[in-house]
C-alpha cells in the first residue's frame, strides 16, 4: 500500500516539531537531573601482611618521597626555580601598564605591580537567535600566585513561544603554576551548581593560559569540567583580548558541554581591573 506524498509530509512536519519543542536547554536539564540512580559499593580488602610490607620497606618509602618531590616540582615549583625571575614576579596593576606587560611582573618593575587585583568581566554569548545569555566572571588575585574565580553563565532558550533557562555557577581556586611577563599559566579546583529544577553540585577542575602575543593583544584559553549525575558539565573559551589600561575589549568562541546538549557561541565582551 503506498502513502499519500501529503500523508507523509504531514508525518514530518508533526515529527519534527515534536523534536524542536524540547530545545537544547530542556534536554540539557532532564540529562543532569538525578532519575533512579543506582550506586554501587564496592568493599576494599587489604592484607595486613601488605601493609607491613609496605611500613617496613625503606625502598618503597624513599620511593614515595622521590616521587612526591617530583610531583611537587612539576605542580607547585622544583627547586632549579628558586633563583628565577619568576619565582618571585609580582601581580601586575593591570595588562600592558607602562614598561610592564602580562599579569605578571618582575622585581625590577617595582612601580607596576599590586598586592592584589581584582578583575570582572561580562560577555554576551550568541549561538542563534534564539539561544544566547550572558557569561559573568569575578576574579581575584593574590599571595602572588593565587586567584578565587567566580563565574555566573546564565543561557536563554527560545522556542515555539516558549522560553527556557539555564544558570551553571562555579567557584574556582587557582594556582598560577607559570608566572611570566608573556605568559600566565594556572589549574585550579573547586565547584560547579546547576541551578533551574536541577540543583546539583559538583566537584569542579580546570586549567587556562593567557599569552600576551604583542602590545595590547592577549589570547586567553580555558576550561573547566565537572560530573553531576554520570553526565560532562564543562566551559571552554578562546577568546581574543585588546587591553586599553585597565579596561579590555574581548571576543572569541565558547563552548559549553550541558549533559546531552552542546553549545557553541560567539563571544563578545568586556573587562576592567582595579
Amino acid at each position: 500500500m503506498k502513502i499519500p506524498f501529503t500523508t507523509l509530509l504531514i508525518i514530518l512536519c508533526i515529527s519534527m516539531s515534536s523534536f524542536s519543542q524540547n530545545g537544547k536547554l530542556k534536554e540539557a536539564k532532564e540529562s543532569l537531573k538525578d532519575n533512579n540512580s543506582t550506586n554501587t559499593t564496592t568493599t576494599t580488602t587489604t592484607s595486613k601482611s601488605d601493609s607491613n610490607f609496605s611500613n617496613d620497606n625503606p625502598f618503597i618509602a624513599l620511593f614515595g618521597i622521590i616521587a612526591l618531590n617530583i610531583t611537587y616540582g612539576i605542580a607547585i615549583e622544583s627547586t632549579f626555580e628558586l633563583n628565577t625571575k619568576m619565582h618571585n614576579a609580582e601581580i601586575s596593576a593591570f595588562p600592558y601598564k607602562s614598561k610592564a606587560y602580562g599579569n605578571f611582573v618582575y622585581a625590577d618593575s617595582i612601580n607596576d605591580y599590586a598586592l592584589a587585583r581584582l578583575d570582572i568581566s561580562n560577555n554576551l554569548v550568541l549561538e542563534s537567535n534564539s539561544l544566547y545569555g550572558n557569561n559573568l566572571n569575578i576574579n581575584f588575585k593574590f599571595k602572588k600566585r593565587f586567584d578565587v574565580a567566580l563565574g555566573y553563565l546564565q543561557l536563554v532558550e527560545r522556542i515555539n513561544g516558549q522560553t527556557e533557562g539555564f544558570a551553571l555557577f562555579s567557584t574556582m581556586v587557582n594556582y598560577h603554576r607559570i608566572r611570566t611577563q608573556k605568559l600566565d599559566l594556572w589549574f585550579g579546583l573547586g565547584a560547579m551548581y546547576v541551578a533551574n529544577d536541577v540543583k546539583e553540585f559538583g566537584f569542579a577542575y580546570g586549567l587556562g593560559a593567557e599569552w600576551f602575543m604583542a602590545k595590547p593583544i592577549s589570547l586567553l584559553v580555558s576550561y573547566k569540567g565537572t560530573n553531576i549525575n554520570s553526565r560532562t558539565v564543562d566551559k571552554t573559551k578562546v577568546l581574543l583580548k585588546y587591553h586599553i589600561k585597565k579596561y579590555h575589549i574581548a571576543t572569541g568562541y565558547e563552548h559549553y558541554t550541558l549533559g546531552v546538549s552542546k553549545v557553541s557561541a560567539f563571544s563578545l565582551g568586556f573587562g576592567m581591573s582595579f
